[in-house]
């Protein structure tokens, strides 16, 4: 049976997702005799595990994989024609932050050739991200979800972009490594604009220098004054309490022009407007430039749901019908150590009280031969 367990940004925090990433980099390599195939799907928004297991064994791979503390964060899914239409969603970035993103299919086809690679691949996974794949891709060609797609991160990267052609030797702060951060940072990484990214916690910091090879600093409220003195352009995402920056910071700060703060409630108080040389940005200037693209990818993502749904139901009835044939192989190979027991090897009384009977009752009858004739020339 397939089984997807899912922490997404809809339900997992970053750290949560950091958390699982960690424990479920390692546990997936673990062999186990009834997980038959399986997948690990990561990307800025997702850590997904897609498995196919034996029967009635999903409690026991759950527990064995996710630590009970983070089992509430995760979704997870056991109905293959729901599993596939969350897979469409994903492809095809109608289930992204921001509607359409184009990376997210790239992403979930570089993890499946990677378990392909390993070796964890087999019939049904296979089946099931190639079909999912082919189909996202056709529905992204039919109504080009991903045109024009914007979000706040790719609209902060475009404007810093547009600054850099103008003025090379800019130096950049990300502060924040929240959700928000995060795309910034993966957006900058890909347009290759040179950065550093700040952080308050030590584990952050480490997993990013490790997995995404960022230059992290570690900051606190005392330190983040002194450390924008050393930057042209700080963009700010995190949630503060109370800002961490005001006007007396800018005293004898004579370098940072260009402000964005993105954060909620604000990084840093609107008294350093009252500076002439300090160019500020809010987050609401950002997000009037979206407001009426997201409607039009809204609706967009409306008809991803319900092709998804729909190609989905199809998937069903292919997997069904195959864990079906699975069943009657696993009786078969009971029921002919049985009569061999009490007959011998004797293949006329196998057919006759087996074989013939079983191939009259099912459609698909050439893996249940196969199996047979395998299984007899022994």
């Amino acid at each position: 049976m397939l089984i997807g367990i899912l922490f997404t940004h809809r339900k997992a925090p970053v750290k949560v997702r950091e958390e699982v990433f960690k424990i479920l980099e390692e546990k997936i390599k673990e062999e186990k005799p009834y997980v038959k195939e399986k997948a690990f799907i990561v990307t800025c928004y997702r850590v997904e595990t897609y498995l196919f297991i034996e029967k009635n064994k999903e409690e026991k791979v759950i527990n064995e994989l996710i630590p009970k503390h983070l089992i509430p964060y995760a979704e997870i899914i056991t109905s293959p024609s729901s599993l596939f239409e969350h897979l469409v969603l994903v492809c095809t970035g109608a289930d992204s932050p921001a509607i359409g993103e184009p990376e997210v299919q790239g992403q979930v086809k570089k993890g499946f050739m990677e378990a392909k690679r390993k070796g964890w691949i087999g019939k049904y996974l296979g089946k099931f991200f190639e079909k999912a794949i082919s189909v996202s891709k056709k529905i992204r060609e039919e109504i080009e979800i991903d045109k024009g797609s914007l979000s706040i991160p790719k609209i902060v990267c475009m404007y810093i972009k547009e600054i850099k052609e103008k003025i090379n030797d800019l130096n950049i702060l990300l502060v924040g490594t929240g959700e928000m951060g995060i795309a910034i940072s993966r957006y900058f990484v890909k347009e290759k604009i040179p950065f550093k990214i700040a952080t308050r916690n030590k584990e952050r910091k480490e997993f990013l220098e490790k997995h995404a090879k960022l230059d992290v600093i570690l900051y606190n409220e005392k330190t983040i004054p002194f450390i924008i003195k050393e930057f042209d352009i700080v963009i700010f995402v995190t949630n503060p309490e109370r800002p961490l920056i005001n006007l007396e910071n800018f005293k004898d700060n004579k370098r940072t022009k260009i402000i964005i703060d993105l954060g909620f409630p604000e990084n840093v108080s609107k008294d350093i407007l009252k500076i002439k040389d300090i160019m500020y940005h809010g987050i609401d200037e950002f997000k009037k430039i979206i407001e009426e693209r997201i409607k039009e990818k809204e609706a967009m993502a409306d008809y991803v749901k319900l092709r998804a749904k729909r190609e989905g139901k199809e998937f069903e009835k292919w997997i069904l019908k195959e864990e079906k044939v699975l069943e009657v192989i696993k009786f078969v190979d009971n029921k002919i150590e049985e009569i061999i027991k009490k007959n011998g090897n004797d293949y006329n009384k196998i057919k006759k009280f087996l074989i013939y009977p079983i191939l009259k009752s099912i459609r698909s009858s050439k893996p249940v031969e196969e199996f047979i004739d395998k299984w007899l020339k022994k």
